[in-house]
C-alpha cells in the first residue's frame, strides 16, 4: 500500500470524538516536501459497556517502499500498543485489539506475530483475511515521543 496515496485519498469519516486516530511518520528535509513514510490507523471499534466488552481495532498499518527493512512497522505498532494500553487504563475499556490481515502478506503476519498477536483463523465476514487478536494489560501512558520518534 502506498501511504501517500492512502492519506491523500482518505475521506474524513464522522466518528465520535477520539474514537479513531491515525499515527503518521513523516520524513523529509525540504520544508513543505515531506513524505509520509508510514502510518497506522487505529481506534475503538466497539465501546466497552456494562452489557458487553469492547474492542480496539487496527484498520491499517503501512510503510513506504523506500523505508522497508528499517523496522518502521515495529515502531508504529509499538507506539500504537502504548497508546491503546493507556486508553484502556484511562477509560476502563476492554484491553483487546483486533486486526484483519491477508495471510499471504507474510511481512504483515510476521509483524503482528512478533508483538504477540494470535491468529484466530479466517474472518467469518471476510474469509480471504485472518483475524489476529492481542489481549494486553492496561497501563498509564509512557513517553509517547520516546516510543514514536524515528528518523529516515
Amino acid at each position: 500500500m502506498d501511504p501517500q496515496r492512502y492519506i491523500r485519498d482518505l475521506s474524513v469519516r464522522k466518528t465520535p470524538k477520539g474514537i479513531m486516530r491515525t499515527l503518521l511518520v513523516v520524513s523529509g528535509d525540504i520544508p513543505l516536501h515531506d513524505d509520509v513514510v508510514g502510518f497506522c490507523e487505529y481506534g475503538v471499534a466497539v465501546e466497552t459497556t456494562d452489557e458487553h466488552e469492547g474492542v480496539y481495532q487496527i484498520s491499517y498499518i503501512a510503510t513506504a517502499l523506500k523505508v522497508r527493512g528499517t523496522h518502521l512497522g515495529d515502531t508504529l505498532l509499538s507506539s500504537v500498543i502504548v497508546r491503546l494500553r493507556d486508553d484502556a487504563w484511562r477509560f476502563n475499556r476492554t484491553p483487546l485489539v483486533l486486526t484483519q490481515v491477508d495471510p499471504r502478506n507474510k511481512p504483515s503476519m510476521d509483524l503482528f506475530t512478533r508483538f504477540g498477536f494470535m491468529d484466530e483463523g479466517s474472518d467469518p465476514d471476510d474469509p480471504e483475511y485472518h483475524l489476529l487478536s492481542l489481549e494486553f494489560t492496561p497501563q498509564a501512558r509512557g513517553n509517547y515521543f520516546g516510543s514514536t520518534l524515528a528518523f529516515f
